[in-house]
């Protein structure tokens, strides 16, 4: 009688070398497949790299909450490697484009308010359902394109009094955008660094 589990050839664990999880929910694996042991001291590698969308998978959706609570316990507290910067020295404004505005009730109702608009015309021009996996947030801004063509938050708008893009609700900006601002912007990018063009 043959063995047919002993007939298989030696395989090297399926070893995960990284994972990403984005704001829109996809998992993103990176991992060494389990090929054939060739020789007793060194091993053979062939990387693979698979998504799943955390939405259609109730075990990653809960497993990734649990993760993403974990590390946000720990981001509560300031990083001391980032200097606090002040988004009115920044030349590009990439956390107003590369990431969703998600906000709470107070931030919708203190933006409301702030620009003296009515709750119905408020929220159809500048609120739409969040893309949130970990279900923390029910709305966020909306987006749209700058001269570019290049998605950006509805409130990020061209300042001329100093030639480039700046928030236009900075005052009454949601609590996200103020966390960013102290705890987690590695997007920043002097305005010394960068040559402004004035259009005529």
């Amino acid at each position: 009688m043959v063995n047919r589990k002993n007939d298989l050839p030696e395989l090297n664990g399926l070893s995960i070398d990284s994972m990403t999880i984005s704001q829109d929910g996809e998992l993103r694996v990176s991992f060494d497949l389990p090929i054939e042991q060739t020789t007793y001291r060194f091993q053979k590698e062939l990387q693979a790299v698979r998504s799943f969308d955390v939405y259609e998978h109730p075990r990653l959706q809960e497993l990734s909450k649990q993760l993403f609570q974990a590390v946000r316990d720990e981001l509560e507290t300031n990083d001391p490697d980032l200097e606090e910067v002040d988004c009115d020295d920044c030349a590009t404004s990439s956390c107003c484009r590369k990431y969703n505005v998600l906000t709470t009730n107070y931030d919708l109702e203190r933006l409301r308010t702030g620009l003296s608009l009515g709750k119905e015309e408020f929220y159809s021009k500048y609120v739409t359902e969040a893309v949130d996996w970990c279900d923390d947030y029910k709305y966020q801004l909306v987006c749209d394109d700058d001269d570019e063509g290049e998605e950006k938050c509805v409130f990020l708008k061209h300042d001329p009094s100093v030639g480039i893009m700046r928030c236009s609700v900075y005052e009454i900006r949601p609590q996200i955008c103020r966390d960013f601002d102290m705890k987690t912007c590695t997007d920043f990018v002097s305005v010394d660094d960068v040559e402004v063009i004035e259009n005529d």
